[in-house]
């Protein structure tokens, strides 16, 4: 078992010997706790067609990680995103973005929880 923070950093390589990049950002699935994807360039993109560049071309699906240790290994498959990860990475509007309402207990003046 290793820390999500410890893949940063890390060269990823392909079961080809040739190198892939390093590790920058690690994408997680927040409601299965997995991850999902590893990019070799920020994804703090402006616009969402620069970030889907950056997930299809520059990052590989965390399924094809044979290996990590020192180094990532990579197996062959696809780098692009299927539609179910591409809903589960990208936040819908609404529920996601909506503060947690938290209902507090109502006191009077003279202290008392009403």
């Amino acid at each position: 078992m290793m820390h999500v923070s410890e893949l940063y950093g890390l060269d990823i390589y392909n079961d080809g010997a040739r190198y892939v990049g390093k590790v920058n950002d690690v994408i997680l699935n927040l409601e299965s706790g997995k991850v999902v994807r590893l990019t070799t360039e920020p994804l703090r993109a402006v616009s969402k067609e620069r970030a889907k560049a950056v997930l299809k071309d520059k990052s590989v699906l965390f399924k094809n990680v044979m290996a990590v240790g020192d180094i990532v290994i990579v197996g062959k498959g696809s780098n692009a995103p299927t539609r179910e990860e591409e809903d589960a990475e990208v936040p819908k509007k609404g529920a996601a973005y909506e503060r947690p309402r938290v209902k507090y207990p109502r006191r009077s003046l003279l202290g008392r929880t009403t």
